[in-house]
């Protein structure tokens, strides 16, 4: 009885087996690299443009503010020892408090940077998804992978993707 489940058992599992290699020559499998499409699209080219534009006039206004504490810095270091001990307080706590407000303004920056980087990933990833999915309809794909740790090159279709999320972008307006 043992032998006969025994040999029922493996030919079960030869017979799995095969159904599964033979389905499998049916699966159509493709691998997208999120990081070269984030690097590489027009779409995210884009979107960093525009961030850097957003943000560009209030980054240089942040840093000349950092500079002046700078010079401050180095004024207050040159006059201290001709400084009458009250003057040399008030100017080290004006100091300080310089400092903390151009610490707020760069930490608050960042924030705002970070929280509009995001804004502009989620639109993107919005986008690559319906690209995405209609290019997976279109050319018959069972599963699409986003960065696998291995796959072959011939599964890669990032390529393709990266054109088609490109043909997304608005035409560029004329410049008056």
């Amino acid at each position: 009885m043992k032998a006969r489940l025994a040999t029922l058992g493996a030919a079960f599992a030869f017979a799995s087996a095969t159904a599964i290699a033979a389905h499998a020559d049916d699966i159509k499998i493709g691998v997208l690299r999120i990081d070269r499409v984030l690097q590489q699209s027009s779409v995210a080219k884009a979107a960093q443009a525009r961030i850097e534009q957003e943000f560009k006039s209030r980054d240089a206004e942040i840093t000349q503010q950092e500079k002046d504490v700078q010079a401050r810095q180095a004024a207050l270091e040159k006059d201290k020892p001709t400084l009458a001990t009250d003057v040399r307080s008030a100017r080290e706590r004006e100091l300080e408090s310089t400092t903390r407000d151009a610490q707020r303004a760069r930490e608050k920056f960042a924030e705002d940077l970070r929280a509009r980087q995001f804004e502009e990933l989620d639109r993107m990833k919005e986008r690559l998804d319906q690209v995405l999915t209609k290019y997976a309809h279109e050319q018959n794909f069972d599963l699409i992978l986003q960065d696998a740790p291995y796959w072959s090159k011939s599964l890669d279709i990032t390529d393709e993707v990266i054109k088609l999320l490109d043909a997304t972008l608005p035409p560029p307006t004329p410049a008056r």
